[in-house]
């Protein structure tokens, strides 16, 4: 669970080094080069953001089905129990 909170800044570095190289190669200038860099990290932050989000959702969706499930076998193993006797 940690780890999953490290997405958005993973996804922000990683998207600003990609963008930060490609102006390099293509020998923008300065201005547009920290223009088209600050939409970048602003918008790959959020996507970043959108996806822990989604992830964590899906995580804790998961956790209360499998308690259900077990409460419902030991559910099943009593009336056995009371229909043997």
């Amino acid at each position: 669970m940690k780890k999953i909170r490290l997405l958005p800044a993973f996804v922000t570095l990683l998207a600003g080094a990609i963008a930060s190289i490609s102006l390099y190669v293509t020998n923008q200038d300065l201005i547009t080069t920290l223009l088209v860099m600050f939409i970048v990290l602003f918008v790959f932050y959020f996507v970043g953001v959108l996806a822990m989000k989604i992830i964590m959702d899906s995580m804790n969706k998961k956790e209360p089905e499998e308690e259900e499930g077990e409460l419902s076998d030991e559910g099943q193993v009593l009336e056995k129990d009371t229909i043997s006797n």
